[in-house]
């Protein structure tokens, strides 16, 4: 019956995350779910955490966790687990029923890092939400079932959410300490306290908020009526225990703008992923001369990148567009730019965010150069010999030129956008050859990008080598077509200068017939 039970658990987690980023607090039913009501309703007894308290006393760092200190305590970990098991839970008092499955869940979630060894994150751990079980009173159970068909449904406490610790940075920290029915209220007070004026979990910025997404995937738990505590917008309930100015800012106003931060999945081990461990890194930082140091403010630069263009949203990449398109007008270096969009989209919608924008940027340059600064254009580019021989390629060959010279170092791309504009091809033809011929050397700058914040980001072990083997390969595979793309573009790009000389004649004048 139980194993029936835990299927219809899964079942409905399954639906519900087909449905929305996160899943629904949807209630049990069946023998867990009076086991429960049970114990809310007439609960009496206590569980002893005493073993989990000196396992988490020993075995965790400022909210991280000692994996090695677990790993050398598997017994006492696995002694506490069958205890957990083995737990009558309608005999449980109400918070104490609601102690241990905070606990569980903390505890099994250490108990899945540990049974598979090397993970830079606990998502690298197929089903571990929602497919591998633990006994729990004597119900199998999922850490899903643990947290949304069982916490959160039945005790309806928002503040769960900054005791339960899925193994990421970005998680509410392990404590010291184990939770117990009799200081839970005190303890979850003083969590949320800690996780509310923590500036990496709530940060003022300007008129605005920055706050975890646990607000945005569960934003219903802080402010829906049964709840509690609960507050009528999620800004009000962040005052109710942030810091004074975030709260005299949430009073000044109710309605403060909320963007979210990204979530770093990263695995919550002492040592910090956002540092290479030494295994790791020594041969990476060698081969590209950049200290450890330096590694870890990239990964930082990494992290803020991503946090501000993740505060559009939606409009992230539209955003992004905009000032790259405004820095090719104002002839800003275009190649950070062009491999930060790879650090903040990734590489299918960096290289399409920064192809289209480019594009835009040119074709402005290029009316500029032709309609509103032409005299200021001709004086700047006046005396380039090589700028002379492409005008007459131009002359000649039209748009095929135009993308020859896109896929070819033979002169900036900034400067191309202005000279174009001063010459006889035509703007569509101009903007479309620019499109295209763009795209082999912006994905290559993107997938720089890429590469660089996934090895900045990694946390060693085998399958950070695996991924940096990956990354590696297909940074190699694209550079090695880039750069046979670009040795036959300046080679045919040669050849139709030479042809656009001749057809003009030794005096520069165009050849008759």
């Amino acid at each position: 019956m139980k194993a029936v039970q835990a299927a219809i658990l899964v079942a409905a987690l399954a639906a519900s995350a087909a449905t929305c980023a996160a899943p629904a607090a949807e209630q049990a039913t069946g023998p867990i779910a009076a086991a429960v009501e049970q114990a809310m309703r007439s609960g009496t007894r206590r569980f002893d955490h005493s073993d989990w308290d000196r396992l988490l006393r020993e075995g965790t760092r400022d909210g991280l966790a000692d994996y090695a200190y677990m790993a050398a305590h598997r017994g006492d970990l696995d002694a506490y687990a069958s205890r957990i098991g083995a737990a009558d839970l309608p005999t449980l008092q109400s918070d104490e029923l609601k102690a241990l499955l905070v606990n569980a869940y903390n505890a099994l979630t250490v108990i899945a890092i540990l049974d598979h060894p090397g993970v830079s994150s606990i998502r690298d751990i197929d089903g571990v939400w929602t497919e591998l079980t633990w006994s729990v009173g004597g119900y199998d159970l999922t850490l899903d079932n643990i947290e949304h068909n069982v916490l959160r449904p039945f005790f309806k406490d928002p503040r769960i959410h900054f005791a339960v610790n899925c193994a990421s940075m970005s998680c509410a920290p392990l404590t010291p300490w184990a939770y117990t029915g009799a200081e839970l209220e005190s303890q979850l007070e003083e969590r949320s306290r800690a996780f509310l004026t923590d500036p990496r979990n709530v940060q003022l910025e300007g008129a605005s908020l920055r706050v975890s997404r646990y607000f945005d995937w569960y934003g219903d738990d802080f402010v829906t009526d049964g709840w509690h505590p609960v507050a009528p917008s999620i800004a009000e309930f962040i005052a109710i225990y942030a810091d004074d100015e975030v709260g005299a800012a949430i009073a000044a106003d109710p309605a403060i703008s909320i963007a979210f931060r990204d979530y770093d999945w990263s695995l919550n081990a002492v040592e910090a992923p956002t540092e290479i461990s030494s295994s790791v890194a020594e041969p990476v930082f060698a081969a590209v001369a950049l200290p450890q140091d330096a590694a870890t403010g990239v990964a930082r630069w990494v992290e803020r990148l991503r946090e501000w263009v993740s505060g559009f949203g939606m409009a992230g990449p539209l955003v992004y567009g905009l000032v790259y398109a405004l820095a090719v007008v104002f002839l800003a270096p275009a190649s950070a730019l062009t491999s930060g969009a790879g650090v903040a989209f990734g590489l299918g919608v960096g290289t399409a965010t920064v192809v289209l924008s480019a594009t835009v940027g040119a074709s402005l340059a290029f009316l500029i150069g032709r309609y509103l600064l032409r005299s200021r254009v001709e004086r700047w580019l006046s005396g380039r010999a090589k700028l002379s021989a492409i005008d007459r390629a131009v002359e000649s060959q039209g748009w095929r030129v135009v993308a020859l010279t896109r896929l070819s170092p033979a002169f900036p791309f900034n400067v191309q956008n202005y000279f174009y504009g001063l010459t006889g091809v035509g703007f569509w033809h101009y903007a479309i050859a620019s499109l295209f011929a763009m795209a082999p050397g912006t994905l290559l700058y993107v997938y720089i990008g890429v590469a660089g914040a996934e090895v900045a980001e990694a946390t060693g072990g085998a399958a950070s080598w695996g991924r940096t083997a990956l990354l590696v390969a297909g940074l190699v595979a694209t550079l090695l077509v880039v750069v046979v793309i670009t040795r036959v573009a300046k080679r045919e790009l040669d050849k139709a200068v030479a042809e656009g000389g001749a057809a003009r004649g030794p005096s520069g004048a165009a050849a008759a017939g």
